[in-house]
């Protein structure tokens, strides 16, 4: 039943995000698409090595990853209000808001980053050292992105201006992410820093997925994990807690 219930709200969601035209479901691929290949080419441009894969495969697919972070995250504060009214269906719970968001934004960017990858071999670029390594940063990337977004539903349904904070910080967060840099650029006491930051370890299995021994990641998984056990543990705890305060059942 919770399967259903969520394929429901994945059509009602792209139906309102999208209308009903057919053609107005490609605005789902085609802004990750448009986004990620803009920040890529002026880094292509920019670039001080003639490598495709030292800029064009490296920001593209990297920008990726973090939009639909971003997106999952960003998305979180008004998911409950804006979907308040299917509550009052008993089959419908809180978490099932949440998932259907979130996997619409899923399938959205791994489909990008498929075409990316894709088109960087296709200008001269290598095939990915291991396609099961991105696959499973991006997987990663999905569970630590979504404990955060039912953090932040619960939180932002208790208090309605976090939502506002939420979406500055995740563009204050970019430059931290891990985006732009290997952790092996960076000089010691730097690297201690931001290996502090989850997302940090993400993007390093993302690379070393996409480019192999050409770089030297550096990432613990274990502590990835850890964030998002945590992460879900307090989102889903918290969001139970929501549901008894709105007093819909």
């Amino acid at each position: 039943m919770q399967m259903r219930v969520i394929g429901a709200l994945i059509i009602r969601e792209m139906h309102t995000r999208f209308g009903r035209h057919k053609f107005g479901y490609l605005w789902l691929f085609f802004e990750p698409l448009l986004l990620g290949a803009m920040i890529a080419i002026i880094h292509q441009f920019r670039g001080s090595q003639d490598s495709i894969r030292a800029n064009f495969e490296f920001f593209a697919i990297g920008y990726i990853l973090f939009f639909k972070f971003r997106g999952m995250v960003n998305r979180a504060g008004s998911t409950i209000s804006a979907n308040r009214g299917l509550l009052y269906h008993r089959q419908v719970t809180l978490p099932d808001l949440f998932y259907a968001r979130h996997i619409i934004e899923s399938i959205a960017c791994t489909g990008v980053m498929v075409l990316f990858t894709i088109a960087g071999v296709a200008m001269g670029g290598q095939y990915p050292d291991s396609v099961v390594k991105m696959l499973s940063a991006m997987m990663l990337m999905f569970l630590f992105a979504q404990g955060l977004a039912l953090v932040i539903g619960a939180a932002t349904s208790e208090w309605d201006g976090l939502e506002r904070l939420v979406h500055a910080m995740s563009y204050l967060i970019l430059p931290f992410s891990g985006l732009f840099f290997m952790v092996e650029w960076l000089p010691g006491w730097m690297q201690e820093i931001v290996l502090w930051i989850p997302t940090v370890h993400i993007f390093e299995l993302l690379r070393d997925g996409q480019f192999g021994d050409l770089y030297r990641p550096v990432y613990d998984l274990n502590y990835v994990f850890g964030w998002i056990l945590v992460t879900h543990l307090i989102g889903l705890t918290g969001l139970r807690l929501a549901r008894n305060r709105l007093g819909l059942e």
